[in-house]
């Protein structure tokens, strides 16, 4: 029973990592935003998504070995009363290990959405609106119905 108890210690701890490197990620993509830097904003992006595969294997796991353990309902903060004796001290310290990794990724989160938000927002004042006339668009905006090239038509009469 203790094997299982250490195999869940060490997830969560698996899981505290996890979220250490998401933090590290909203902080590089906070960056990116304000640089402007959008090849570097897509490449954090892919490795979010990346790591969204991983969380869903923890989870998976997570949940196995919730149900093994009996600790279906059981929040982290009561966990460690739920363990052995030996092991609630070690069960004590990765709860709140796992609660302070949540609680910086939370806040680095929480800024970089905010960040993004906010240039969004300014993107947005920028792109003229359907009424703009295209002439005031831009360069390389056109009026809606332009023909287009003769090479780009097809005949589906065929």
């Amino acid at each position: 029973m203790s094997e299982l108890h250490l195999s869940y210690l060490r997830l969560l701890h698996e899981l505290g990592e996890s979220l250490e490197q998401l933090s590290d990620m909203a902080q590089r993509k906070q960056g990116c935003v304000r640089e402007n830097d959008l090849l570097g904003l897509d490449e954090v992006l892919k490795q979010e998504q990346a790591m969204t595969l991983t969380l869903r294997g923890l989870e998976q796991r997570r949940l196995k070995l919730v149900s093994q353990l009996g600790l279906n309902g059981v929040s982290l903060a009561q966990l460690p009363e739920k363990y052995p004796d030996e092991l609630q001290l070690e069960a004590k310290r990765t709860a709140e290990g796992l609660r302070n990794s949540y609680s910086v990724y939370r806040s680095c989160a929480d800024a970089a959405r905010s960040t993004l938000e906010l240039n969004l927002h300014q993107i947005e004042k920028i792109i003229p609106y359907p009424e703009v006339a295209p002439a005031e668009a831009g360069v390389g905006y056109q009026a809606p119905g332009v023909e287009p090239p003769r090479n780009m038509k097809t005949d589906f009469r065929a």
